[in-house]
């Protein structure tokens, strides 16, 4: 009995072994330190940090043109023409286009954040036109 046992024990054990040699000669010799070794180890190997951006510090990049221009005065939503429209930083054709549109359509301009009903003017972009916007007088705006 007691070496029907030992033969089973034996026979597990070389199993066991013989599994381990298929895998490693499966795995085809590409064994490494650095696969077995503890992961404190394993992240001194990996390379430093990026340098930060230049820019993204909060300081402007100094070789970056503003996309902001420069300009003096109020633009009349109500009656401004397309050609005044497009004055304004990020407003080109399309959406100058699209401001008359909704004016003809829907009326003067109440006040001027109802320019956010018209598509291509989310919160952001109003806010960067709303230092020269004005919804009655002439409009008086110009690059500087």
């Amino acid at each position: 009995m007691k070496m029907k046992m030992l033969i089973a024990k034996l026979t597990r054990r070389a199993a066991t072994v013989a599994a381990i040699g298929v895998l490693v000669a499966s795995a085809g010799g590409t064994w490494s330190a650095a696969a077995a070794a503890p992961s404190s180890l394993v992240a001194s190997a990996q390379p430093p940090p990026a340098p930060p951006v230049p820019g993204h510090d909060g300081e402007p990049h100094a070789g970056k043109k503003s996309s902001h221009k420069e300009l003096t005065g109020k633009l009349n939503l109500n009656t401004a023409t397309e050609d005044q429209l497009m004055l304004l930083p990020t407003v080109g054709p399309a959406k100058a286009e699209r401001i008359v549109a909704w004016r003809k359509k829907n009326g003067a301009f109440k006040r001027t954040a109802d320019l956010r009903h018209v598509k291509g003017f989310g919160y952001r972009t109003f806010k960067k036109l709303e230092p020269y916007l004005d919804i009655k007088g002439e409009t008086t705006l110009e690059p500087k």
